[in-house]
């Protein structure tokens, strides 16, 4: 299923649970849905007013066969101005929804607001992410603060321990959220971690990565992927189990990154195209020592990690996913019942992406290929995850090989495994790194 799943008059996933950089679930504007439904009446209502006979008065004779005639021609003009604003209306919400998941969108969002803040700990509107136990940030323009256990509130608001300011003050007021990255900046400045600014070139042109060295490059590595309109911040939570197992990582850009060269025409193909840049990654690990790689991707990472598995398995010793969307098509449905979109809407949306992006998403449906794998997995999804669908996860280790696929389910919604219990989280990637190295 990251750095802000469009703004044109759309309901947003839980507006105060959204994180500043999520992906932003796919939306369909509200009022859309509405103003359709009023055209409808609408012209539902003229055809039948001006089909509808006047009383005539008492000496005038029943209408004659022309009379009739003519009823019949407006209620065939309303059926087909009906059928015409039905075909309009569907297909400018399908083009929208298929336009919004492809589009290239970093907006951040911070829509909680600081209530009280002093003492060593800060007061917020009580929401499921705000009183969520775990390792959290807090960011607002300018600031960064790390999040301890909640130590009071009521039923509208939490009190939460501030474990340290990072950067910035903490003013009452500010616009802020729940950063569920923990971190940003780089692997130096965020946890103290050696690494090198490095590119590797893809087939769009050199793409920036960090590359931390492990004990020895003649290793495996492990290529970390963040998810759709994120940036490689999103790996550094897991930078410090990786590194203390010895292994080089690579975090890595793709395309349409910011730093990153486009894609043709500057959209995402949700893992489509991008997976290819995957590949040189790949390849740039092997030209510089690797014996292998360890996959590791989030969200749409997840799929473009199980993508380049398939096609290119040869040098992959294992694959972590986080989040995964281990099938498009659900995922979508997912976000369109979640906006009461009728599935008419979402099918026809489905068909227009995959014919605006050359995308077939059938292709994305990884559970079609579990009975092959011959590569161990470590699955973790977050139970209450609102973006990515979790049932092809459930059905993709049912359907693999029996001791191929590790499956961890947590709370948390979307990414947020390793933030509800990071020392558990930790040691079962530590455990599978080890196992797979």
């Amino acid at each position: 299923m990251t750095r802000a799943f469009a703004t044109l008059a759309q309901e947003e996933l839980t507006p105060h649970d959204m994180p500043p950089h999520a992906e932003r679930a796919i939306t369909v504007p509200t009022f859309t849905l509405r103003v359709f439904t009023l055209l409808v009446f609408t012209v539902r209502h003229a055809a039948w007013r001006d089909s509808a006979p006047e009383p005539p008065p008492p000496a005038v004779p029943a209408p004659t066969r022309p009379g009739r005639r003519r009823r019949v021609r407006a209620l065939m003009a309303a059926a087909v101005a009906t059928v015409a604003l039905l075909c309009v209306v569907v297909g400018g919400i399908g083009w929208y929804f298929a336009g919004v998941a492809i589009e290239v969108d970093r907006t951040v969002d911070h829509p909680l607001t600081v209530l009280n803040a002093g003492h060593g700990t800060v007061t917020l509107p009580r929401t499921a992410t705000t009183e969520r136990p775990g390792t959290w940030a807090l960011v607002w323009d300018g600031g960064r603060a790390l999040l301890g256990p909640v130590v009071g509130g009521d039923g509208r608001q939490v009190v939460r321990k501030v474990s340290s300011l990072v950067e910035g003050t903490l003013t009452v007021g500010a616009a802020a959220a729940i950063d569920h990255w923990v971190h940003d900046g780089d692997p130096m400045t965020a946890l103290g971690l050696p690494f090198q600014d490095v590119t590797y070139p893809s087939r769009v042109g050199p793409m920036p990565a960090w590359l931390l060295p492990g004990r020895s490059p003649k290793s495996t590595w492990v290529i970390g992927i963040h998810g759709r309109n994120a940036d490689k911040a999103e790996t550094l939570r897991v930078m410090r189990t990786v590194h203390e197992a010895g292994l080089p990582m690579l975090a890595i850009a793709y395309r349409n990154d910011v730093g990153a060269p486009p894609s043709n025409d500057g959209k995402n193909h949700l893992g489509d195209t991008e997976w290819e840049d995957v590949v040189s990654a790949m390849g740039y690990a092997r030209a510089h020592g690797a014996t292998g790689v360890i996959l590791y991707g989030w969200s749409m990472g997840g799929a473009m990690a199980m993508t380049t598995l398939r096609k290119d398995p040869s040098f992959v010793r294992g694959v972590v996913l986080d989040s995964p969307v281990l099938d498009w098509s659900a995922t979508l449905d997912k976000q369109g019942a979640a906006r009461n979109l009728p599935g008419v809407f979402t099918s026809l949306a489905k068909r227009i992406l995959e014919w605006r992006i050359g995308m077939d998403l059938t292709d994305f449906d990884q559970r079609r290929y579990a009975p092959e794998l011959r590569t161990p997995v470590l699955i973790f999804t977050a139970a209450d995850d609102a973006t990515v669908a979790n049932g092809p996860a459930y059905t993709f280790t049912d359907m693999a090989p029996p001791g191929m696929v590790t499956h961890i389910t947590t709370p948390g919604d979307h990414t947020e495994s390793w933030n509800v219990d990071p020392a558990a989280y930790e040691r079962t990637l530590r455990t599978f790194l080890e196992k797979v190295r």
